[in-house]
């Protein structure tokens, strides 16, 4: 009698653990390999010079590759990446043609989820210029980015500061990419 009564509580107290141990609060475990999603992608278009860069150089064009990191289900991302601007020098004037690179990183936050994804970017960089040095700077922008089959499309519209000694070196690139 004694060892039914013992198997008795011990059968019931089996069964009652597994709905305590579910009411555990916290959050749940997430998959290592699911966590972070790199994107990789490559962006090009109208390099539109600002301030003293305007003054001899016309609008160029951009090249740029760039690598994102996002926490799966978040609005915020980090993006590295390497842009190429080039802008040619304008006609009469002496000098030479432009050519600006950039290496930084960028804090992207998607401001809605939706079928279009607006966002808004803000970073820093180092810019290397001809005949302006190597220089830090900032960037920020925002942009339009439309997943597609396999891939998503996007538009930005970003601000380039490179600081400089005297006036700073300012561009304006407005460009389209892809990003897998």
């Amino acid at each position: 009698m004694r060892f039914a009564t013992l198997s008795l509580v011990l059968a019931l107290g089996a069964v009652g653990a597994a709905p305590a141990a579910a009411q555990v609060s916290g959050p749940g475990s997430v998959p290592v390999g699911n966590m972070y999603t790199p994107i990789f992608g490559g962006t090009a278009g109208v390099a539109i010079p600002i301030g003293a860069l305007s003054d001899d150089h016309a609008a160029g064009y951009l090249f740029g590759g760039l690598v994102e990191y996002g926490v799966t289900g978040q609005p915020y991302a980090l993006r590295g990446e390497l842009l190429y601007q080039r802008f040619p020098l304008k006609e009469n004037h002496a000098g030479n043609d432009v050519n600006l690179w950039s290496l930084g990183s960028t804090i992207v936050y998607k401001l809605q989820q939706s079928a279009m994804n607006t966002f808004v970017t803000g970073g820093i960089a180092i810019y290397s210029g001809t005949g302006l040095g190597t220089r830090p700077g900032f960037n920020v922008g925002t942009g339009v980015e439309i997943p597609l089959t396999g891939f998503s499309a996007t538009g930005e519209a970003r601000l380039h500061l490179m600081l400089a000694d005297g006036r700073p070196v300012i561009t304006l690139p407005l460009t389209v990419g892809v990003r897998f």
